[in-house]
């Protein structure tokens, strides 16, 4: 019996572990990582044998820096920021650049709002707009939902840079800007402080891509057992989201303790709305193309960009969705 139990622990240990079960993951603040609490709380990364850590990142730069530095093996960050690095179009340039964006999040939750004192776009002449990076993240879209009002960037407005939808609140509450495209929750404290809505993607211009989830194609190609995993956790997050109303709304208040119920619910209708989680996780191809026009326009140095497949690798997600049954 001695034997037996000795030659059982050692072909235990001789049989090859998952390559990594922990995985770290970086994001910006607010309600669009309901997913990945879900996935959390209900045990959905657990039940695929994965153990996620979820850090926020003050900015799309730092996030992409971090992660292919190799701090994070996963990132949820605007489709857009992907494309502008990919194209050599981002603020900053990152060698060896090879991120990919491979499951969706949700279709542009953010809103444009302005500070009191503004209260249509007409007011926006002369002011200053809160963004994250000057050519990528969602600055890009709020060109142009301006420019359809007219208003054209250092022109009509100007810009500065602070950060995430936190940093551009707070820039707009102290007065160093007047303008930001603002996401869940804070659109709701920013209302309560009499800020107005004057533009949202999807009635701008209908389909978009916002954000996704994101991983280096180095790493991928050796994990794929851990994406897929990863996937079938957050498509199982996005169905509890869309079917368990209360469930849903009761990890919100856990995580956004500031949220009354009310609160909750109101953020829980914008995220199943338009433009909020996509079903079963997956990337708007149709919106992809409206970023991808978006950034045609705006980018810079100037592109022609058509082919939204070259920014994503969707194989883990079909993979994930066939295993899933």
């Amino acid at each position: 019996m001695i034997r037996v139990y000795a030659a059982l622990l050692a072909s235990i240990a001789a049989f090859p572990a998952l390559a990594q079960t922990k995985l770290d993951m970086v994001g910006f603040g607010g309600a669009s990582n309901l997913p990945v609490w879900v996935a959390q709380e209900r045990g959905l990364f657990a039940k695929e044998g994965l153990e996620v850590k979820f850090d926020r990142t003050p900015s799309s730069g730092a996030l992409f820096r971090n992660l292919m530095a190799g701090k994070y093996q996963v990132a949820s960050a605007a489709f857009d920021n992907v494309v502008a690095y990919v194209e050599g179009q981002a603020e900053q340039t990152i060698e060896g650049f090879d991120v990919v964006s491979f499951l969706g999040v949700h279709g542009g939750l953010v809103s444009l709002m302005t500070t009191p004192d503004v209260k249509d776009f007409a007011g926006l002449k002369g002011k200053t707009a809160a963004v994250d990076s000057a050519a990528s993240g969602y600055a890009l879209l709020m060109y142009r939902i301006l420019d359809q009002k007219g208003l054209a960037k250092d022109r009509d407005y100007r810009i500065v840079s602070v950060g995430g939808t936190g940093e551009r609140l707070q820039a707009m509450r102290e007065g160093r800007a007047a303008a930001g495209m603002i996401s869940p929750p804070q659109d709701l404290e920013a209302r309560k402080l009499g800020f107005h809505t004057l533009g949202e993607p999807t009635k701008a211009l209908g389909a978009y891509t916002g954000s996704v989830y994101n991983v280096r194609r180095a790493w991928a190609k050796d994990h794929e057992k851990e994406l897929v995993a990863f996937a079938r956790a957050i498509v199982a997050a996005h169905d509890v989201i869309f079917t368990d109303r209360a469930a849903a709304i009761e990890v919100l208040r856990k995580r956004l303790k500031e949220l009354s119920a009310g609160d909750a619910a109101a953020v829980y209708a914008k995220m199943t709305g338009p433009g909020g989680f996509t079903r079963k996780a997956q990337i708007s191809i149709r919106g992809a193309r409206v970023v991808l026009a978006v950034r045609s326009q705006y980018g810079e140095p100037a592109k022609k960009l058509t082919d939204p497949y070259k920014y994503m690798d969707l194989r883990y997600y079909r993979k994930a969705m066939r295993e899933g049954g």
